[in-house]
């Protein structure tokens, strides 16, 4: 194993799930939200990401992965942008009315 390859299994180890969403799309309309308020989000699913939005029997479910030190973070963005009354993007009302927010990772 490289130097390169020990880091990044390092870093993906300090992951922790935020939220788990329906398609892709969905997925990078929250990830951009959380980069946009400086916390940094990876995608991970099952599914092979395309350009046809199409999923099976529940395959197309998408986590949202964030550090472990920037979840309680996360959640506040998450939690601020659900409760926004001038929020209008209807992705992020609809992929967060339902969203309860994860307990702590242990440590």
């Amino acid at each position: 194993m490289t130097e390169e390859e020990r880091r990044e299994e390092e870093k993906e180890e300090d992951l922790v799930e935020l939220i788990s969403v329906q398609g892709e799309m969905n997925a990078q309309v929250i990830a951009v939200l959380l980069e946009s308020e400086g916390v940094e989000a990876m995608m991970r699913s099952h599914q092979t990401f395309s350009a046809l939005p199409f999923t099976v029997d529940g395959m197309g479910a998408v986590r949202i992965m964030v550090r472990k030190e920037d979840l309680e973070k996360a959640k506040k963005v998450l939690e601020e942008y659900r409760h926004d009354e001038d929020e209008d993007n209807p992705i992020i009302r609809k992929v967060l009315a339902d969203w309860e927010p994860p307990d702590e990772p242990p440590h």
